[in-house]
């Protein structure tokens, strides 16, 4: 792959440590001693054999053609690959430790940033931890009536958190509206992310202050539609590994403060609880926490060390239900990447997109656990094939990225919507699972929120909803049609209770909707689920027939 946008200054180091120059045993030892880590390459008889290895160690990449594994482990996993006696090559770029431009290597007198921020954007040069939580609060401190700053926790190393900003109008107020979600660097290596999402941030507050600004009326409408949570750096421990003030990313990791690869170390709905044998880290507990508390409706974590869109599934090669919808929306990001770079960006792999597994088997991947367990279109992307660029390359990877980052965000405001609430108290009906029949299973529904609000994207086609709560009679609404980027309002469906009553079943606000009220007994068997009985509906296609 051809990749065009680096600076002078960049290529010539590139060319400098690039993967032409392989490590000798001695620089190897030097990096297990002080990273604790390495990432190595070697070659396999076949493709079937990654199943092995992926239970060994993490396979950062894999190539078909040459039959090349490219790995990571932490030193036990690697004193472990060494015993089965396979050749190996460990090459510098995979395992760069050089120093980069940080926020406190900037002169005074060469910095400019606006009234009450810490940095100045778009971001420059990497910032340390001090820097980097002190804008997250400036943020929060300058415009405190879109943004609300928190930390969901420490990290396991327990002397930095992991930093949120939360932006939306009326943001303190817990309002009915579609959750996004983005974090970045939850390896702490791959850092590309880390600066974007700052600059995303800036860019999200003074495109929607600024009324003359190109982007205003496209950021107010998301900004007044949604809530946008970002966390710039999901693995602040790796990032600042082996710098004790937190100032230098020169020996940033992939592992977390006890080495343990965070993006395998999630509940897996194929292998079950501690896929890689690790218990599961402080940073992992406190995202599946945050996650069980909040209902995200689409999401992205980035990474480097390569170009792509990454989308489930990551541990099976069968298909998402939602497999079309993911295609567009990854090729959505492709393109807008694309479009706004010279050409040669995010087109690895499939031209820039790929199923997970058809990339390289995963388990323990936080997209699938948040699409499977969380039912949250979570994606993976790929930002830049240098783990750790240089800083000169910071604000042209963002322009890449800027439109990209905005539009998938809007995806998360399309497809249905509605309310469900229950017909004799009005009040909202929370956990009501709206699924679409002979369609979805293993998450890809949606549940109702606590204001019984519900937000289901999806692809472009005509179905039937199955909308069913414990304790209450079901509803089907027939031939529901949605057109890709469209949001469907389907208005306030009313369910019954079971217990005796008068009341029935009804829906409004849905001129084009057909309702079933009556408690049915044909169609199809609803994949159980963490949060709604089973209720079973046979043939109800006979039900649609009938009416």
């Amino acid at each position: 792959m051809k990749t065009i946008y680096l600076s002078l200054t960049a290529m010539l180091l590139v060319c400098l440590y690039g993967n032409s120059q392989e490590l000798q045993q001695q620089d190897i030892d030097h990096l297990l001693d002080t990273q604790g880590e390495l990432t190595f390459t070697f070659r396999v008889d076949n493709e079937k054999e990654l199943g092995f290895f992926t239970k060994l160690m993490t396979i950062v990449a894999f190539n078909g053609d040459t039959q090349t594994i490219k790995a990571w482990a932490n030193r036990e996993q690697f004193q472990n690959f060494l015993g089965l006696n396979i050749p190996y090559k460990v090459y510098k770029d995979d395992n760069d430790i050089n120093e980069r431009l940080m926020s406190d290597d900037i002169s005074e007198y060469s910095k400019a940033p606006k009234l009450g921020y810490t940095l100045e954007f778009p971001l420059t040069a990497y910032p340390t931890y001090a820097d980097y939580a002190a804008q997250m609060q400036n943020f929060e401190t300058a415009h405190s009536d879109i943004v609300d700053f928190f930390s969901i926790g420490p990290t396991g190393q327990g002397d930095k958190e992991l930093l949120f900003v939360k932006i939306s109008d009326n943001v303190l107020t817990d309002e009915a509206e579609p959750k996004l979600l983005y974090t970045a660097t939850m390896h702490g290596d791959e850092l590309t992310g880390f600066p974007i999402m700052m600059n995303l941030v800036d860019y999200l507050i003074t495109a929607y202050r600024d009324e003359n600004h190109p982007d205003h009326a496209r950021i107010t409408d998301l900004i007044n539609g949604a809530e946008i949570w970002i966390n710039p750096n999901a693995n602040p421990d790796g990032t600042y590994h082996l710098s004790a003030d937190n100032t230098s990313v020169a020996h940033a990791r992939r592992g977390n403060a006890n080495n343990v690869d965070l993006n395998r170390n999630y509940p897996d709905n194929l292998e079950g609880a501690h896929p890689d044998g690790e218990v599961y880290q402080t940073e992992t507990l406190t995202f599946m926490e945050l996650a069980e508390n909040n209902h995200f409706v689409v999401a992205a974590n980035f990474h480097s060390g390569i170009e792509l869109v990454n989308y489930p599934w990551d541990n099976t090669y069968d298909r998402h239900p939602d497999d079309s919808w993911f295609v567009l929306t990854a090729g959505e990001y492709r393109d807008n990447a694309q479009n706004n770079s010279p050409s040669g960006y995010m087109d690895d792999e499939n031209n820039g997109i790929t199923n997970g597994a058809d990339w390289y088997l995963v388990n323990g991947s936080r997209q699938d656990y948040m699409n499977h367990d969380h039912r949250c279109k979570e994606m993976t992307i790929e930002l830049s094939t240098i783990k750790k660029p240089y800083s000169s390359q910071l604000k042209t990877l963002w322009n890449y990225n800027k439109d990209a980052l905005i539009d998938y965000l809007i995806q998360g405001t399309y497809g249905f919507r509605g309310f469900i609430k229950d017909v004799n108290t009005e009040q909202p009906i929370e956990g009501a699972t709206i699924m679409v029949a002979g369609h979805d299973k293993l998450g890809s529904w949606t549940t109702s929120d606590s204001h019984g609000s519900y937000y289901r994207p999806i692809f472009a086609g005509t179905y039937d909803l199955v909308v069913e709560a414990p304790n209450y009679e079901p509803m089907v609404l027939t031939a529901m049609r949605i057109e890709n980027y469209q949001t469907k309002q389907l208005g306030t469906i009313r369910l019954a209770p079971i217990v005796p009553t008068d009341a029935e079943s009804s829906i409004v606000g849905s001129p084009d909707a057909s309702v079933t009220s009556k408690p049915l007994t044909n169609s199809y068997e609803i994949p159980s689920g963490p949060s709604f009985s089973n209720v079973l509906i046979d043939t109800f296609k006979s039900r649609i027939e009938e009416k």
